[in-house]
C-alpha cells in the first residue's frame, strides 16, 4: 500500500468544537438543559450529551466518482500530497453593487437578503426572482432606542439579474395602498424561501421558514400568494435557517442556540434539528460552534449542498474591536460537523476609505455613522442567500447583503449586492513553479471521460490511473497523458494509445496529479451535470426526471 503523508495545505485547519477534549468523550443519548427565564424558553444545550457532529464522517474505502463533481475544498480524496498548499477564493463583487437598494416606504431603510434568489434561464423577464426583507424598524429621534422591529417580505424579478423590477402584486396593503410587492407582512426577520417542485402538492410547491411572530411555515404554489401553515417548534433565536439535507434525507434546521462550556457559562452557538415533514421538529442538539478562546463567534450558518458536499456561510462575529460580521466558507460531508479550511473571509467587507477618521457619536459607539455617506454600503455586515449560490452559465452567482451599520450602531442602513466566483471555485489546491503531486484515495470511475476543472494555463498538468498500490496502469500513465495547459472548467483528459478508460471503469484505482503552476478545483467522470438554482430536493425540475437525492452523496 501507498505510504500516506499528511497533506500540506496553506490555510489553517480548524474543527470547531468548543473543546478539544469533548472528541474523546463518550456521546449518550441528547440531553438538554432548558433555562427559560434566561434565554426566552430557548434550549441552552449541554454538548457533552448532546451533539450531532460525532464522530465526524469518515470518507468511502473506495470513492465513487461520477457525474457529480468530487471537489478539493477539505483533505477528503486525498491520500498524500506534495508542493501543493489549499487556496481559498473570495468572491467578485459586482461594479453595479448594490443591486437592489431601499427605494420604496415599505423598504427603507434596509432591503436585506434574509431571503434567497433563484435563476430560470427558461423563464424571460422573470428569469431571476427575488424574495428578500425590507427591514423597518422604529427609533427615536437619535436612533439610540428601537421601538420595534417592522418588516415584510417583498418580491422583485430580473431578466439580467443586475436591474430589478418590483412587480405591483395588489396583494397585502401598506399605508392603506396594495400596489407594492409585498408577498408576506408582519414583524419578520430569518427568512428562507424554498422551491420543492417534487412535493406530491402543487399548493407546497414553495415553501418558506419565516420568524414572525416565533417560527412560522408558509406555502405557495407559485411563490407569490402564500398560506401561514402556523407555528413550527424550532428551538433557535433569530438567524436559524431550514434546508434540505440530501444525506440524511430530511429537512434541518440550523439553529441559533446557547450553550453550556465546561465551565457552566453560556456561549453561542449553532443548533441541528431535522424534520420529515417541514413542519413537525424534532429536538434540538448542538451542532458547531467556535473553540474558547478565539475572539469571533459562530453568528449564522446557511449550508447548502453542492454536487458532492456541503459548503457552509458561516457568518464570523468579531465584537472587538469593530463589532464587525463577515462571511466565511465552511465544508461538511453530512451538514452535521463542519471544518474551516480557510479563516479568510470569503465574502469580504469593504474597509472604510483611507483617512477616514472615525468619530463617536450616540447611535454610533465605535466612531462609525451608519448615516455618514463616506461608508461603503457593505462596510460593516454581510450575509447571503440562503439557498446558496445559483449557476448562470459557467459562473456561480452569489447575492448577499451588506450593511453599513456595526452591530453596536443604528440605524440598519442596508442593500443587497451580486457577487460572482468560477464554477467549482470555492477552494482550489495550487502547484508553484516548484511543482507538486497529489494521489487520491481509491476511486471507482463510472462513467467514460475523465474531466478536470483547471486553470493551467502558463503551466501544465499530467494525469496517471494506477492501481490500489499506487503503480500506474499502462497506457494511463503520465507520460501518456496529453497534457492540459489551458484554463478551462471542464477540460477532458486523455492519453496516447486509447481513446477510453475501457477497462478500468468500475474497478478499484487511484488518480496521480503531477502539476506544475496549476489550480485545480474538481474532477469528475461522464458528461457534466446541468443545473441552475439549487432548488433543495433536486437539482433539475419536473420535466427533467431527475432524482430527489444528487448522485453519489457522500456518507
Amino acid at each position: 500500500m501507498v505510504r500516506q503523508h499528511p497533506p500540506i495545505v496553506s490555510s489553517k485547519v480548524n474543527l470547531d468544537l468548543v473543546a478539544r477534549t469533548w472528541l474523546r468523550r463518550l456521546i449518550v443519548p441528547a440531553v438538554s438543559l432548558t433555562l427559560a427565564a434566561a434565554t426566552n424558553a430557548v434550549t441552552v444545550l449541554d454538548p457533552r450529551v448532546s451533539r450531532v457532529d460525532q464522530p465526524a464522517p469518515r470518507p468511502a474505502e473506495v470513492i465513487v466518482t461520477g457525474r457529480a463533481k468530487r471537489l478539493f475544498a477539505d483533505d477528503s480524496m486525498i491520500e498524500h500530497m506534495e508542493g501543493l498548499t489549499r487556496h481559498l477564493h473570495p468572491v467578485k463583487k459586482h461594479p453595479a453593487n448594490p443591486v437592489l437598494k431601499p427605494e420604496k416606504a415599505w423598504e427603507k431603510p434596509a432591503v436585506l437578503l434574509f431571503g434567497t434568489v433563484m435563476y430560470d434561464p427558461q423563464r424571460h423577464s422573470d428569469r431571476f426572482r427575488m424574495w428578500y426583507l425590507c427591514f423597518t424598524p422604529k427609533y427615536n429621534v437619535d436612533y439610540t432606542e428601537r421601538y420595534d422591529k417592522n418588516g415584510r417580505i417583498a418580491y422583485a424579478t430580473s431578466n439580467d439579474g443586475i436591474h430589478w423590477k418590483r412587480p405591483a402584486l395588489g396583494i397585502h396593503a401598506f399605508n392603506g395602498e396594495t400596489q407594492n410587492n409585498i408577498v408576506i407582512p408582519g414583524r419578520p426577520d430569518s427568512t428562507c424561501i424554498i422551491y420543492d417542485p417534487l412535493d406530491p402538492d402543487p399548493s407546497r410547491a414553495y415553501k418558506a421558514h419565516i420568524r414572525n411572530n416565533g417560527h412560522r411555515a408558509y406555502f405557495s404554489p407559485d411563490g407569490i400568494h402564500w398560506h401561514d401553515q402556523g407555528r413550527m417548534n424550532i428551538d433557535g433565536h433569530d438567524r436559524s435557517t431550514v434546508y434540505w439535507n440530501p444525506v440524511r434525507k430530511h429537512w434541518c434546521a440550523s439553529t441559533k442556540s446557547l450553550y453550556l462550556t465546561e465551565d457552566g457559562q453560556q456561549r453561542r452557538g449553532r443548533g441541528y434539528q431535522k424534520s420529515d415533514d417541514f413542519l413537525h421538529w424534532g429536538p434540538v442538539s448542538f451542532m458547531c460552534a467556535t473553540p474558547e478562546g478565539v475572539v469571533d463567534i459562530v453568528y449564522n450558518l446557511e449550508p447548502f449542498y453542492y454536487e458532492t458536499m456541503f459548503f457552509g456561510l458561516w457568518g464570523r462575529y468579531i465584537k472587538s474591536p469593530h463589532a464587525l460580521l463577515d462571511v466565511q466558507l465552511a465544508v461538511s460531508h453530512n451538514g452535521q460537523h463542519w471544518q474551516r479550511p480557510s479563516l479568510d473571509p470569503w465574502i469580504p467587507l469593504t474597509p472604510l476609505p483611507p483617512g477616514y477618521v472615525r468619530a463617536e457619536t450616540a447611535n454610533a459607539p465605535l466612531g462609525v455613522d451608519p448615516l455618514d455617506p463616506k461608508v461603503p454600503w457593505d462596510y460593516a455586515n454581510n450575509s447571503a442567500s440562503s439557498l446558496g449560490p445559483i449557476r448562470v452559465g459557467d459562473e456561480l452567482w452569489i447575492y448577499y447583503s451588506g450593511r453599513k451599520n456595526d452591530h453596536l450602531s443604528a440605524p440598519h442602513i442596508g442593500a443587497i449586492g451580486l457577487a460572482t466566483l468560477r464554477l467549482d471555485g470555492f477552494y482550489s489546491l495550487d502547484a508553484d513553479a516548484a511543482g507538486g503531486t497529489l494521489l487520491t484515495r481509491p476511486l471507482s470511475l463510472v462513467h467514460e471521460g475523465l474531466h478536470v476543472n483547471a486553470n493551467a494555463a502558463g503551466g501544465e498538468l499530467r494525469l496517471e490511473i494506477t492501481d490500489e498500490a499506487g503503480r500506474p496502469i499502462p497506457p494511463f500513465t503520465a507520460a501518456n497523458c496529453r497534457p492540459l495547459r489551458t484554463d478551462s472548467v471542464r477540460h477532458r483528459v486523455d492519453w496516447q494509445g486509447t481513446d477510453g478508460l475501457g477497462e478500468i471503469l468500475g474497478k478499484t484505482v487511484r488518480l496521480r496529479f503531477i502539476m506544475n503552476r496549476v489550480e485545480l478545483y474538481a474532477v469528475w467522470t461522464g458528461q457534466e451535470r446541468r443545473w441552475h438554482s439549487p432548488d433543495t430536493s433536486t437539482w433539475g425540475s419536473r420535466a427533467s426526471n431527475t432524482v430527489r437525492h444528487p448522485e453519489s452523496i457522500s456518507q
